[in-house]
C-alpha cells in the first residue's frame, strides 16, 4: 500500500509521527495513524466549545449571544420549541420546529433527555448532549474518509482538523447529515447500493442539500456509463424517504411539512446572495427569491452536467457532489454557516490541498465574524456592522466557495495543472480504483 507523505501541512508531520520508516509496517503504521485522525476531530470541537464559553456560562440570550459570536441554534431551538417535551410532545404537536423530520426527531429526542433544573441548565445540558453527539458523528465520517481513501491519509486529516468545524459544528444537526453523506459514499464504493440509497434518503430528511449530493450522483454514473447501479441507489433513497414520509405524514403531518412550508414562504435569509438588495434597501419578495432559488438550481444542475461531461476523465461522485452541492448553496434562500460542513468531507475526498481547503476555511471565519456581527446591528447599530459590509464579506465566502469548485474543475478538466491532491478513488461505476488526477 503507498502511503503519502503529506497527512499534514510539511512543517506539522511531525505531529503524526512522520512518514513511515524504512523497516515499518504499512499495515501497522496505517492503523495506528488512522486511530489518531480519528481522535483528533475533538481537537477542533474543544475548540468550538471554548469559542462558547460565555453562552454557556451565562446563556443564549440577549444580544451578547452575537457580539460574542457565541450563537447556537440548539439551545435556541431548546428553549423556544419546546423540546422538553421529548419526542413524544414533537409528534404531538408540542414541540414546535421548522426542521426536516429527522434532524427534528433527534433534536426532540435528546431535549427529553434534558435534566429539570433553571431554563440555563436545561440549555446547557442539551447543548453539551449534542456536543457529545456531534462529536461521534464527526468521528464516524472521519473513519468514513479513512475507508473512501486508505492511501491519502491527508483527506482525513482535512476533514478532522478542519477550521470549519470549530465555526460551524455546534450551531446545528447538520454534522448527522454530513455523517450520513460520508456513509453514502462509502457504501457506494463498497457496492452497497442499498445501503447507499438508504443513507441519502435519512440523509435528504435531514437537510434539504443532501438532494444535491444525489443529483451528483446521477450525473457522475452518467458520465461513466454506470446508470443501472445509480438508479438502484436512486429508487432505495427515494423509497427511504417515501416510507419514512408517509409514517410522519401519518402520525405527525405539521411536523412533516413544518420546514417545507417554512422554506417555501420564507424570504431571503442570511448567507443568500439575494439578501443582498435587502441590505441595500430593497427587499425582494418571497415568491421572488423562490424562483430565484428555483432557478439557480437547475442552473447548478446544469453547470453539474457540463462538469462530468468535459472532464479529461470521469470524475469521482465527491467531485461531482462538491460542484452541484457548493452550486446550489451559493444561490438558495439562504446558506448559514453550518452548510459548509457537508463542503468540508466533499473538498477532502475530491482531493483539495491543505492550502486551497485553508483558503476557503478563511474566507468562512471571515463571514463568520461578519454575520453575528450584522446580526447584532439590527438592534444596536453603533456596536456592530453595517448591513453594506456584511454584503462584502458574504460575497468574499461565496469566492472562497468558488474558489474550491474551480480547484475541482481545473483538476479534473486540466490535470496536468495538478490543483489537486493524486487520490486513490473510483469513480461511479469504476470498478477498479483509478486516479482522480494523474
Amino acid at each position: 500500500m503507498r502511503m503519502l507523505p503529506d497527512v499534514l501541512p510539511a512543517p506539522a508531520t511531525a505531529l503524526m509521527g512522520g512518514p513511515p520508516g524504512r523497516y515499518a509496517s504499512p499495515n501497522g503504521w496505517w492503523r495506528r495513524i488512522a486511530l489518531r485522525l480519528v481522535a483528533l476531530v475533538s481537537v477542533p470541537m474543544m475548540l468550538a466549545v471554548l469559542q462558547r464559553e460565555h453562552c454557556i456560562r451565562f446563556g443564549w440570550s440577549g444580544d451578547d449571544q452575537f457580539f460574542r459570536e457565541c450563537f447556537s441554534d440548539l439551545p435556541a431551538q431548546y428553549s423556544i420549541g419546546g423540546l422538553n417535551t421529548g419526542f413524544g410532545g414533537y409528534l404531538a404537536g408540542q414541540a414546535h420546529l421548522t426542521e426536516p423530520v429527522l434532524s427534528g426527531s433527534v433534536m426532540s429526542l435528546l431535549g427529553g433527555l434534558a435534566p429539570g433544573g433553571s431554563a440555563l441548565e436545561q440549555s446547557r445540558f442539551y447543548f453539551f448532549y449534542w456536543v457529545a453527539l456531534i462529536t461521534l458523528l464527526l468521528a464516524a465520517t472521519v473513519w468514513c474518509v479513512i475507508q473512501l481513501a486508505p492511501d491519502d491519509l491527508q483527506a482525513a486529516a482535512q476533514t478532522a482538523l478542519s477550521p470549519v468545524i470549530v465555526l460551524a459544528a455546534v450551531l446545528s444537526t447538520d454534522a448527522l447529515a454530513v455523517a450520513l453523506v460520508a456513509g453514502a459514499l462509502l457504501a457506494w464504493r463498497r457496492d452497497k447500493l442499498t445501503l447507499t440509497g438508504i443513507l441519502l434518503g435519512l440523509g435528504a430528511l435531514t437537510r434539504g442539500y443532501v438532494l444535491f449530493v444525489a443529483i451528483a450522483l446521477y450525473l457522475a454514473a452518467w458520465r461513466s456509463d454506470d446508470l443501472a447501479r445509480a438508479y438502484r441507489a436512486l429508487l432505495a433513497a427515494a423509497t427511504t424517504m417515501l416510507v419514512v414520509g408517509a409514517a410522519f405524514a401519518i402520525v405527525a403531518p405539521d411536523a412533516l411539512a413544518a420546514s417545507y412550508l417554512s422554506w417555501w414562504s420564507g424570504g431571503a435569509g442570511y448567507g443568500s446572495p439575494w439578501l443582498i438588495p435587502a441590505i441595500a434597501t430593497y427587499t425582494l419578495p418571497a415568491w421572488g427569491v423562490t424562483l430565484l432559488a428555483l432557478a439557480g438550481w437547475g442552473i447548478a444542475g446544469f453547470v453539474g452536467w457540463v462538469f462530468v461531461r468535459d472532464a479529461y476523465r470521469p470524475p469521482t461522485w465527491a467531485q461531482t457532489a462538491l460542484v452541484v452541492t457548493a452550486m446550489g448553496l451559493m444561490v438558495g434562500k439562504a446558506m448559514p454557516v453550518q452548510a459548509s460542513l457537508v463542503l468540508v468531507v466533499l473538498a477532502a475526498v475530491s482531493g483539495i490541498r491543505w492550502r486551497d481547503s485553508l483558503i476557503w476555511a478563511g474566507a468562512e471565519a471571515l463571514h463568520f465574524v461578519a454575520i453575528w456581527l450584522y446580526v447584532g446591528a439590527l438592534t444596536h447599530a453603533d456596536r456592530a456592522l453595517p448591513g453594506p459590509w456584511y454584503a462584502a464579506f458574504l460575497l468574499i465566502r461565496i469566492a472562497g466557495i468558488t474558489w474550491l469548485v474551480t480547484r475541482v474543475w481545473d483538476a479534473s478538466h486540466y490535470p496536468s495543472r495538478h490543483h489537486a491532491r493524486d487520490v486513490p478513488a473510483r469513480s461511479a461505476g469504476t470498478a477498479d480504483a483509478e486516479l482522480v488526477s494523474p
